[in-house]
């Protein structure tokens, strides 16, 4: 009974079997059939171009037929066949082997129907202008392309026509979505030409948004499209250029900029109008930030409302384009909106200051507007960082413009002079404060000198002298400064009172290396330096003291450590100048060659013309210094050059060996033109009742002896004994023994007498 029961399932499981062949066989033969009517109709769409719609929906139908026969064989293969055939496994095999090669050819059939599918829909959603779904037909079509299911797709000639096809509808819906942003946001930009063009109606920019009627929907699919296809980051990123570089930085640098709304039509205008932007005014903060409000609030209304993305939290926003936009150029905007306006219209006075107060009042409020509007997140604080620290950008600024007026003042050419005096120590100026000494205000009490001895009356007393005005803009800034910085916050006063200090030294740095040509080389320029080194050292004397009360206590309020090294910077500087016209003159007296032989006629013109060239040249000396220098300098200043002139003549009639009497009456003739000359040198205007012998043989040292000299010239030898007066006389004072003797050995022939006198001489 057994083996007769295994024999009926044989039998059956053969049958199974050979019913499961031939129905692969004709399964495999139908789908061989439509493998050809696919790869025609695929090649004739994709390939020739031929319209196959309904054959195409065909094949859709038959390959899902196909596809339940295939599952109905496989099933039965695998539960009823199967258990079978365990006796018999090549069969089992070889009709598996059918199934896995009609199995694949099936998965790549239906491969290719999906392509196709997602090819029509892409179609489709873009005629209609369905941008959402178009873009999810090309990734899901992308992404069939990407899945491998067959081995070796790449022999599959249809497959390479297929992502050819899927590429053009991919770049085809791209650019219908950028032809439709293109025409929905419509730029007119002045081009180069315009923007450098000076005309009456100015500089025009204008924003067309065509959203409105029928549009209003359009570009919220075109958006969602754009994010979709990967394109809406570099869209708003041209668009946030151009909206930075047209409409937002113009109307933060001019201050002439119109920005005005229309509407025509389906279209909304933003129109931005520079005039006058040659003068390269700053606006306003309140209008700079009045026209910025114009701009966002026209955006957002017309196009930048498009939500993109999905709030992240609970507490935040959706992502719309103002979103987007506002990563893209919001920090630039403020930072303009800095750099362009608010750093210009940091106060630089105490009044302004406190007026400033609707100013940060103002910017709050901005900023609290921009993050509602979601064109900045919260922590964005660049506006009210900035704002709030304006008692330290106002000491800033105060330090910066006093430097650079500072700087300019050192820089300008400084021949227009003032005269000052101890009594007017800042010259013709109104007072600049109480209580501040010299400036013509109320002199300061006895107690607030602080002195502990009492001072001569002329300590502290600025001679009357010619200084540059620029110098004395500079000193009455320093006084306005440190006046300024007493009423400020202590903070402010700290740095206004540094950089008053860093003025002063500005000026020793700056003043000598601008001007280095004109001190060498203008003696009345050096004087005025020296003058203006003078005037600035008498008032750092006692600056500081002056407003010490007023400066906070933490403040080392002296000058006095800088008025050594400016005294010095004036005085080198003439003293150099000293030098320079000395050593011109000792070389006019060169050409005199020693005052030899003057009695000849080529030796005495060329000596004559020395003499007078030195004599000119003093006489030049005096006339650009004696009105600048104070009359004390000058006379030391001209007597020192006179002495070295003299000195030079001495020494060289001293050193001759043979004076004849025709020589000795020229050289005469030279020692009493330049003795006549002298007094012309130290007559100054004023002082009239000055006696010139006397400041002339204060300021000369060698005056004397040369004095004696002429009248040893023009003396007897008696005369000359007389003079020595056995080395106690005026001639012995000024002279040396050996000196007199060399004269009287060239003045006179050699006699007894001469012996004699020469024996006196000891």
């Amino acid at each position: 009974m057994a083996s007769f029961v295994a024999e009926v399932l044989t039998s059956a499981g053969q049958l199974e079997t050979q019913e499961a062949t031939v129905k692969l066989q004709q399964l495999s033969k139908k789908i061989d059939s439509h493998k050809l009517e696919v790869y025609e109709i695929t090649t004739n769409k994709y390939t020739n171009f031929l319209p196959q719609l309904h054959n195409t929906e065909q094949l859709v139908s038959d390959v899902e037929g196909f596809k339940t026969e295939m599952d109905d064989i496989a099933n039965r293969i695998e539960n009823q066949i199967k258990s079978q055939l365990n006796m018999s496994t090549g069969e089992f095999k070889s009709l598996n082997g059918q199934l896995e090669d009609v199995n694949s050819l099936l998965v790549v059939l239906e491969k290719i129907v999906n392509l196709q599918e997602g090819l029509e829909a892409i179609e489709t959603a873009v005629r209609t202008q369905e941008y959402s779904k178009a873009a999810d037909a090309v990734r899901l079509v992308k992404s069939l392309l990407d899945q491998k299911v067959f081995g070796h797709e790449n022999e599959v000639t249809i497959l390479s026509a297929i992502q050819t096809e899927s590429n053009i509808q991919m770049q085809k819906l791209i650019s219908d979505l950028s032809e439709k942003w293109k025409n929905m946001i419509q730029w007119t930009i002045p081009d180069d030409k315009q923007k450098n063009a000076n005309s009456e109606s100015g500089r025009k920019t204008e924003l067309k948004i065509n959203t409105k009627g029928e549009k209003a929907d359009l570009l919220d699919k075109v958006v969602v499209g754009m994010k979709k296809m990967n394109i809406l980051d570099e869209k708003m990123k041209r668009f946030g250029e151009r909206l930075l570089m047209n409409v937002i930085e113009p109307i933060m640098t001019y201050s002439q900029c119109e920005v005005t709304e229309s509407e025509t039509g389906s279209s909304r205008i933003l129109t931005v109008v520079v005039k006058n932007d040659d003068e390269m005014c700053c606006p306003a903060p309140q209008e700079m930030f009045g026209n910025l409000d114009k701009v966002l609030r026209f955006l957002n209304p017309n196009m930048l409302y498009v939500v993109i993305g999905e709030a992240v939290n609970e507490n935040s926003d959706p992502c719309t384009l103002m979103t987007v936009l506002g990563d893209l150029i919001a920090n630039q905007t403020l930072e303009l909106a800095v750099k362009q306006c608010l750093i210009k219209a940091i106060p630089s006075s105490n009044k302004e200051l406190e007026e400033f107060n609707r100013v940060i009042i103002m910017t709050e409020e901005v900023q609290k507007h921009l993050v509602k509007l979601c064109f900045i997140q919260s922590d964005n604080t660049i506006l009210v960082d900035y704002i709030q620290n304006v008692n330290v950008l106002f000491a800033n600024k105060k330090c910066q413009e006093i430097l650079e007026k500072a700087r300019r003042l050192m820089t300008t050419e400084v021949h227009n002079t003032v005269v000052v005096s101890h009594d007017k120590p800042l010259g013709e100026l109104a007072p600049l404060m109480e209580g501040v000494a010299g400036s013509g205000g109320k002199k300061p009490r006895r107690d607030d000198l602080a002195v502990e001895s009492p001072l001569s009356g002329n300590t502290f007393r600025l001679p009357k002298c010619h200084i540059s005005t620029s110098i004395q803009e500079l000193m009455t800034m320093a006084y306005e400064t440190l006046r300024e910085a007493g009423e400020s916050s202590p903070q402010c006063a700290i740095q206004m009172f540094c950089a008053v200090r860093n003025m002063f030294e500005l000026f020793c740095s700056v003043f000598p290396t601008y001007h280095k040509q004109s001190l060498e080389t203008l003696p009345q320029f050096t004087a005025l330096h020296y003058n203006n080194c003078m005037y600035i050292s008498h008032h750092l004397m006692t600056l500081g003291h002056q407003f010490s009360k007023k400066l906070p206590q933490t403040i080392n309020a002296t000058f006095v450590d800088l008025v050594p090294k400016i005294r010095r910077l004036g005085t080198e500087s003439f003293l150099q100048q000293l030098s320079k016209q000395k050593a011109q003159m000792l070389e006019y007296l060169a050409a005199a060659n020693g005052f030899l032989n003057v009695s000849e006629k080529d030796a005495f013109f060329a000596t004559e013309r020395a003499v007078k060239q030195v004599l000119h040249q003093l006489q030049h000396l005096r006339k650009v210094w004696h009105e600048i220098l104070p009359p004390t300098n000058y006379r030391k200043a001209i007597g020192g050059l006179l002495n070295g002139v003299i000195i030079e003549v001495t020494d060289s009639i001293v050193a001759l060996e043979d004076i004849s009497a025709d020589d000795t009456k020229q050289l005469s003739r030279l020692v009493t033109t330049i003795s006549a000359r002298a007094p012309e040198l130290f007559k100054v205007d004023d002082e009239e009742k000055t006696n010139i012998t006397i400041e002339i043989q204060r300021n000369v040292a060698k005056w004397q002896r040369f004095r004696e000299l002429d009248m040893v010239l023009n003396a007897s030898m008696i005369e000359i004994g007389d003079r020595w007066a056995s080395g106690k006389g005026p001639l012995a004072v000024v002279f040396t023994a050996n000196e007199v003797k060399q004269l009287i050995r060239a003045l006179f022939q050699n006699t007894d007498r001469r012996a004699a006198m020469l024996a006196k001489i000891k």
